[in-house]
């Protein structure tokens, strides 16, 4: 009868649960052993048939106050970003900043050749003048009733006419130049003096980063937790200080492909010691647990319906069934079982067996 790969997949599976149960009773023997040795004690003897006492460490119980935090890695970004381009073509007469320097918003940063739209908009303002003056002596012929409201009306639209091509004129001179849209930082310029440039051709990249953003997710599960202005700590790459951005934008969509909300926040940048596109790791603090009582995973023994611990008492490992919470790293919360005060046995808990014989070895702190 051939076996299913199901079956010997299910068989290795067990193996190895089985294996690492009992290497890890033969390395807590080993550990109970060798410290009965240095104290003179007999070994192996946690059975609690007179084989002498388990040699135990232990911890004294007291209340923490715990922070369930959520730990994602984020990215930075400026708050505002442009490549500055112009929108007309010709050759450069001027560049007005250098690269890397601070500039405010609406200064001049590059201009472009514009001598035939400056002949074209004194052309009109002068056609412009004409017009004004003509239209104000037919106004007042139009109230004496020496022309007709139709004469008027002639000369008025060729005011406007002139007026607009004036208009579109000054517009076409302001496309020749280059101006800072908000304050900034100007980046590498790519440009010269005398060069042709085009709306295609990138002048340089003009970013602010003060404040900076800081763009991460967390998992769906904490939709309902996280809110605008909500703190978060984060730290970057190469460097220890630890900063605070605040929330102040979350997408309203659960990102379907990895299950996940995507904040921003906002984080102040005054002496520019965070650059856009670095890594951050982001940590926020989602409830805060007063008094809670935290014990090594170690120190719990998993079981169908959940988990046990043992507690020293005059001499004998008292069995208590916990209720756990939350985990951490190395530790977990203890909801219900445990009180503060109470000596947990840490170390041995798979050696010794309710009301068995133990001694005290080392405290953990």
């Amino acid at each position: 009868m051939k076996i299913k790969p199901s079956v010997i997949l299910i068989i290795f599976i067990c193996a190895i649960v089985a294996y690492n149960i009992v290497n890890r009773i033969w390395l807590e023997e080993r550990r109970a052993s060798r410290a009965a040795e240095n104290t003179g004690a007999p070994a192996g003897g946690g059975r609690g048939g007179g084989g002498g006492s388990t040699l135990v460490n232990y911890m004294i119980l007291q209340p923490e106050n715990f922070d369930e935090v959520v730990i994602a890695i984020g990215s930075l970004i400026s708050n505002e970003q442009v490549d500055l381009r112009s929108e007309a073509s010709g050759n450069i007469t001027s560049i007005n900043f250098e690269e890397g320097t601070r500039v405010r918003k609406g200064d001049l940063l590059v201009k472009i050749n514009d001598r035939e739209l400056q002949a074209q908009y004194q052309r009109a303002m002068h056609r412009e003048r004409l017009a004004e003056e003509r239209y104000r002596r037919q106004k007042v012929l139009l109230e004496r009733e020496a022309i007709s409201q139709e004469e008027y009306e002639i000369t008025l639209t060729e005011l406007n006419s002139l007026r607009a091509e004036t208009q579109l004129i000054q517009a076409q001179i302001e496309r020749t130049e280059i101006r800072a849209p908000f304050d900034g930082v100007v980046g590498l310029r790519n440009i010269s003096v005398g060069e042709f440039i085009s709306p295609q051709i990138m002048v340089a990249r003009l970013v602010n980063n003060n404040p900076i953003k800081l763009d991460f997710s967390v998992p769906e599960k904490f939709f309902d937790v996280v809110s605008v202005n909500s703190r978060v700590q984060f730290k970057i790459e190469g460097s220890d200080d630890t900063y605070t951005a605040t929330v102040y934008a979350i997408e309203p969509k659960i990102d379907v492909a990895t299950r996940t909300i995507q904040l921003r926040a906002l984080a102040p940048n005054p002496d520019g010691r965070l650059f856009p596109g670095a890594s951050a790791k982001v940590q926020l603090n989602i409830t805060s647990i007063k008094n809670a009582i935290m014990v090594p995973s170690e120190s719990l023994l998993s079981e169908a319906v959940g988990h046990r611990a043992f507690v020293y008492k005059n001499g004998v490992a008292q069995q208590r069934n916990v209720q756990i919470g939350i985990r951490t790293e190395r530790n977990v919360q203890v909801v219900r079982g445990l009180d503060i005060g109470d000596t947990l046995v840490v170390t041995g808990v798979f050696q010794i067996r309710p009301n068995g014989s133990i001694r005290l070895n080392e405290q953990i702190k």
